[in-house]
């Protein structure tokens, strides 16, 4: 996520604490994945293979894609890299394969470097038209930006290039953006109910995307049902644990949350949840969780990363009390990513500025898409209330 290069970001507050120094060889400083993990052992076996073979194309896209996948899993940044370092030498190439090219969009996409992503895809199903995984990739990038007919068409040209089932997941997650998420929830159902031989993974995925569904239509018992399905499926996945965790945070439940997350702090998004949740809880360590997740801010900011546009939205909304510049960020992070999240945190910053003209672009984008989300269609009537007010009208 994107966070505004002309607005004043987050930093530590005063006074400066020095780096921390360990006081004993027993104290935790941070906590990896344990080598008993299987996915662990599987990434050690494929980089001693690769060690060995240096030039085994195979074995190198098969760690590459081991890296990205565990990444995304612990919301851990480090292994992109890890596997972009993995795919140099394909990279390199004067034309990479298109399976390197997709697995390097999604390294990208994972940065959001949304351009770059679909520069490598198009080179890809230019290389082979019928890599179904590059046209989904390309698909979620348009739903992240918010383009609907081009995501229509990649959701479709998924399921022509042999993979019905991604497809129909991919159609009908696009159906819970354009206030067609009832359909969404049936074809999901019947995809999950019908289909054969369904992955863990491909079952989370398709339990998180009904999740989703029956949130925007504020089904929460539902809702929380396919959470807690898709975390049974794949309890460590990042991207879940945080959904289930806004969730939470949205039905006032944030000692669920800690619980949730207790084991999950070394992902960024995670600890922002947990942050949000000692806040609502009046926790009299909130300074400290609010410094520590400031200068994790910073630290990405040094390492030239910039993901977490949204996060730093609620950061500075909720946590830092300052709307106006969590309004510059919210606008700078829509004009990249315009997903339920990205429009609700700018309507929330807009009506806590006092700015209600500032979210005109997001609410003409909720009109034209007919955005179903109760949340988001409360902080809607709120801001259209201030804009239809005569100058001069009291407040």
């Amino acid at each position: 996520m994107v966070s505004a290069a002309d607005a004043s970001p987050p930093t530590p507050p005063a006074p400066y604490t020095p780096p921390f120094t360990p006081t004993a060889d027993a104290q935790v400083l941070q906590q990896v994945p344990p080598a008993s993990d299987p996915k662990v052992r599987e990434m050690r076996t494929l980089r001693a293979r690769l060690d060995k073979a240096p030039i085994d194309a195979d074995t190198a896209h098969q760690l590459a894609e081991a890296y990205v996948a565990f990444g995304r899993q612990l919301g851990d940044a480090h292994y992109a890299g890890y596997a972009e370092a993995v795919l140099a030498p394909w990279l390199a190439l004067p034309q990479p394969g298109a399976r390197t090219l997709v697995i390097f969009a999604n390294i990208l996409q994972y940065r959001h470097q949304f351009s770059e992503a679909r520069a490598a895809l198009a080179k890809a199903v230019a290389r082979d038209p019928k890599n179904h995984q590059a046209w989904l990739t390309l698909a979620t990038l348009d739903m992240v930006q918010g383009d609907y007919p081009a995501a229509s068409r990649n959701c479709a040209k998924v399921t022509n290039s042999g993979n019905v089932s991604v497809g129909i997941a991919c159609t009908a997650n696009l159906r819970t953006y354009i206030g067609q998420a009832q359909q969404s929830l049936a074809m999901l159902k019947v995809l999950a109910n019908d289909t054969p031989g369904l992955t863990p993974d491909f079952k989370a995925w398709l339990s998180g995307l009904q999740a989703e569904a029956s949130e925007r239509l504020g089904k929460a018992p539902e809702a929380e049902k396919h959470y807690r399905d898709a975390l049974a499926q794949t309890p460590e996945d990042n991207f879940l644990l945080v959904a289930y965790a806004d969730f939470l945070l949205d039905h006032d439940r944030p000692k669920e949350v800690l619980t949730l997350l207790a084991d999950h702090t070394q992902s960024d998004t995670a600890f922002l949840r947990i942050v949000l949740a000692q806040a609502a809880l009046k926790s009299p360590e909130l300074g400290r969780y609010v410094w520590t997740m400031s200068a994790r801010f910073e630290a990405l900011r040094q390492r030239g990363s910039e993901y977490f546009g949204r996060e730093e939205v609620r950061f500075a909304l909720d946590l830092q009390k300052d709307p106006k510049t969590a309004l510059a960020l919210a606008q700078d992070n829509w004009k990249v990513q315009r997903e339920p999240w990205d429009t609700r945190v700018l309507l929330q910053a807009a009506l806590a500025a006092k700015q209600p003209q500032a979210a005109l672009p997001a609410l003409d984008f909720i009109d034209r898409n007919k955005l179903q989300d109760p949340v988001i269609e409360s902080l809607a009537k709120q801001l259209r209330s201030s804009t239809s007010k005569p100058t001069g009208a009291t407040p």
